[in-house]
C-alpha cells in the first residue's frame, strides 16, 4: 500500500537511495535508553525506537558492526585454543602408547610373534607421525634455540632416514619436521642453520651438498662406496651394457627416490665409474670402458673384463 502513496526512490549503482536536497539519511536502533539530566521534566525513553540521523547514525552502525565482528573473533579463538590444548593431550597420549609398545616389544621373541611385532611396529610408526610433544621454540629456548632445535631434529630424522635408505632430500625433511611440530612451524633458514650445527655435535646424521647444489641429510654410516658397488652391478648387466640405465632404473635398484638416484649416478660419473649420454629421452648412464682400453693399441680386445663382456653383448645384438 505504501507503494501507491510514495514515489519509487532512485538508486545508485551500489543499491543505495539517491537523497533529494531536502532529505537526510537516518537509521533506527531497536533498543536505546535516553535520559536528560539538565531537564528533569524531560521524559525518559526506555528501550524504545530512536532515530539516529546523519553522521552519528552511520558511526553508530559502524561501531555495532565492529563489536559483532570482535565477538565472533573472540569465540573463534577460544575454539582454536581449545582445539590446540586437546591436540597437545593427544600427542602426549601417543608418546605414552609408543613408549609402552617399545617396552613390550623388547620382552617378546619367537617366530610365532613376528606378525604381532610387525603390527606393533606399524602402530609405533603411526604414533611417531602424530607429532612432537614439546617442540623447541624461540620463546622456550631463547639464545639456545638453534642448538636445541639441532638436537631435536637429529633425533627426529632417524626413522625417516632408515625408511629412505639412509638419505633424504632436505626439502622432504623440512616438510616432515614441520608437520610433526604442528602449529610451531620453523623457517627454512632455521632448519638449515640447525643442520649446519651437527658438525659441532656428536650426532649420527650429517648435512651433505652434492655438486649439483642439491642438499640432503644422510646417516654418517652411509657409504658411497657401497652405493657405487651396487650401481656397477646394475650397469654391467647385459641389457644395461646395450642401452644404459636411467635414474628410474637406479632408483628401483637402490630403493631410493629417482632424484637421489640421479645424484648418485652423477657422483659415480665424476669418480670415473660411469659415462653419460644425453638424448631426447633424458640421461642414460653406461659403464666407463675407457680405463680398459690400451692407449698404445686401441684396437686390441682383451678376452676378459667388462670391455670383453660389452664386446660380446654388442656382437650378439647385431
Amino acid at each position: 500500500m505504501a507503494g501507491n502513496c510514495l514515489e519509487a526512490a532512485e538508486l545508485t549503482g551500489s543499491g543505495r537511495p539517491v537523497l533529494l536536497p531536502t532529505e537526510i539519511e537516518c537509521s533506527l536502533l531497536s533498543a536505546v535508553d535516553l535520559e536528560c539530566e539538565d531537564l528533569p521534566n524531560f521524559p525518559n525513553l526506555k528501550s524504545g525506537t530512536v532515530r539516529m540521523v546523519g553522521v552519528s547514525g552511520i558511526l553508530r552502525k559502524e561501531q555495532e558492526m565492529w563489536e559483532t565482528t570482535d565477538k565472533s573473533l573472540q569465540d573463534a579463538f577460544q575454539d582454536l585454543n581449545a582445539l590446540m590444548s586437546k591436540a597437545r593431550e593427544m600427542v602426549m597420549l601417543a608418546e605414552k602408547m609408543r613408549q609402552k609398545l617399545l617396552s613390550g616389544s623388547t620382552s617378546q621373541s619367537g617366530a610365532a610373534e613376528d606378525e604381532e611385532l610387525g603390527s606393533k611396529q606399524e602402530m609405533q610408526d603411526w604414533l611417531l607421525s602424530v607429532g612432537i610433544i614439546s617442540p623447541v621454540t624461540k620463546e622456550s629456548a631463547g639464545a639456545q634455540y638453534h642448538q636445541q632445535l639441532s638436537r631435536q631434529l637429529s633425533d627426529f630424522v632417524r626413522i625417516p632416514l632408515e625408511r629412505a635408505g639412509g638419505m633424504m632430500n632436505l626439502i622432504d625433511i623440512y616438510c616432515l619436521f614441520n608437520r610433526a611440530r604442528g602449529t610451531e612451524l620453523i623457517s627454512p633458514e632455521d632448519l638449515l642453520q640447525a643442520c649446519s650445527l651437527w658438525e659441532k655435535f656428536d650426532v649420527p646424521v650429517m648435512l651433505r651438498k652434492f655438486d649439483s647444489g642439491v642438499m640432503v641429510i644422510q646417516n654418517k654410516s652411509h657409504s658411497d662406496e657401497e652405493i657405487f658397488a651396487r650401481i656397477k652391478i646394475l650397469v654391467t648387466k647385459p641389457d644395461a651394457l646395450r642401452t644404459g640405465v636411467s635414474a628410474s632404473d637406479a632408483a628401483i635398484t637402490l630403493g631410493i627416490a629417482p632424484g637421489m638416484a640421479k645424484e648418485h649416478l652423477l657422483t659415480a660419473e665424476s669418480k670415473g665409474l660411469l659415462c653419460r649420454d644425453i638424448s631426447p629421452d633424458g640421461f642414460r648412464f653406461y659403464i666407463n670402458l675407457f680405463p680398459e682400453i690400451d692407449p698404445n693399441n686401441v684396437y686390441s680386445v682383451k678376452d676378459y673384463g667388462v670391455y670383453d663382456t660389452w664386446s660380446r653383448v654388442a656382437s650378439a645384438s647385431e
